[in-house]
């Protein structure tokens, strides 16, 4: 046999299935119910000067103090602990003026700046393992990710990044801890995924359980104002968007929630609008759609009709941009108030061709 052959058998005695019986079960466990999973790897993503950097200060306040950070559950047992952070483009005490106007716990926070951070990349796992495990966080902010992925991994090829990051994901499950990954963004898509923003290979967000998109506020006075939006979650339903404050001293402060949604931000991309101006017209509903179904309805008979012919009857945006069943849906209720029931997911005859559709049931 030659020694070709006998690699050959080595490595692939490496590999061993186990039966899933095997296997202990596993519950999600959190750093930061539901933002930030505990042994995984979470993306952060922002245009440069939204103030991402502040909002992992704030994240690492909170760690380094116990302190509960905003959610929709209420935690009685905060994580506290150490926290590290490695940037490739900060200095240490720039970071050390953020995190004291944060409140934070100097003491629980190691930083590993752009001086120092020079040539790790995440290529070399064991030595970046090796630096997480002599600090002990519960929490990594690596800012941004891309200074660390190494000269020769090309950045948009699948085939080369999933490996990367399947190894980061293994090293914050080795360290029991969770990895927060810095993003600067592009323009690329946008309107169709949110997620789609994030700089690289669609496959460095695919293979996140959690990501995070920050976005200035567009309400009036809120100009320090920032959103951070759950745009991906794996582990548990998505987070409820947070608003926060940046001071005059680049520290920040938790004001609330926001409505907006990862889908809020995607209608935006699509129609060219703010996402304030997307929230508002939801809320202010479609009314000549409303006003088209009511045209329509005949008393105790069922119409029904396709999409297409709508858009041919009433003006090609009588759904404005919106997919036309979600848009009718939307609406549902109030019809029914005046005794007209609509019932989207038919199937209709239009122009000799069968077309999606709804029924319109006028019982009143």
């Amino acid at each position: 046999m030659s020694k070709t052959e006998k690699t050959k058998i080595l490595k692939q005695s490496e590999f061993i299935a186990p039966f899933a019986e095997d296997f202990d079960e596993e519950d999600a466990e959190f750093v930061w119910y539901p933002y930030i999973p505990r042994g995984e790897y979470t993306v952060l993503m922002a245009d440069g000067g939204t103030g991402k950097t502040t909002f992992c200060c704030g994240i690492a306040s909170a760690i380094s103090n116990g302190t509960a950070l905003p959610s929709n559950y209420i935690d009685d047992n905060p994580v506290k602990g150490n926290v590290l952070i490695i940037t490739g483009e900060e200095r240490g005490g720039m970071l050390k003026k953020q995190l004291k106007a944060c409140n934070a716990d100097l003491s629980r926070i190691n930083i590993l700046d752009c001086m120092a951070s020079e040539g790790l990349t995440f290529s070399e796992e064991t030595v970046l393992k090796s630096v997480i495990e002599k600090y002990s966080p519960e929490l990594v902010i690596i800012d941004p990710w891309h200074c660390f992925l190494g000269a020769s991994v090309d950045i948009n090829r699948v085939n080369a990044v999933r490996p990367v990051f399947q190894k980061l994901a293994n090293i914050a499950k080795n360290c029991n801890c969770g990895i927060i990954l810095v993003s600067h963004v592009n323009k690329r898509a946008q309107g169709e995924n949110a997620n789609n923003s994030a700089t690289g290979s669609t496959d460095f967000i695919n293979a996140a359980r959690s990501a995070i998109k920050i976005i200035f506020s567009d309400e009036p006075g809120e100009e320090n104002v920032r959103i951070a939006v759950h745009t991906k979650s794996n582990h548990a339903s998505a987070g409820q968007s947070l608003k926060y404050k940046i001071t005059h001293q680049k520290g920040m402060e938790w004001i609330g929630f926001s409505d907006i949604t990862r889908r809020t931000l995607e209608e935006a991309a699509r129609c060219k609008k703010t996402p304030g101006e997307i929230i508002k017209k939801n809320v202010d509903f479609n009314s000549a759609l409303f006003d088209a179904i009511q045209e329509k309805a005949v008393s105790d008979k069922h119409i029904n009709i396709s999409y297409d012919q709508f858009k041919d009857e009433f003006g090609t945006y009588i759904f404005e941009t919106n997919q036309p069943k979600r848009e009718i849906d939307k609406l549902s209720d109030k019809l029914n108030a005046i005794g007209i029931k609509v019932t989207t997911g038919k199937t209709v005859n239009y122009n000799k061709k069968t077309r999606n559709g709804f029924e319109i049931y006028k019982y009143l």
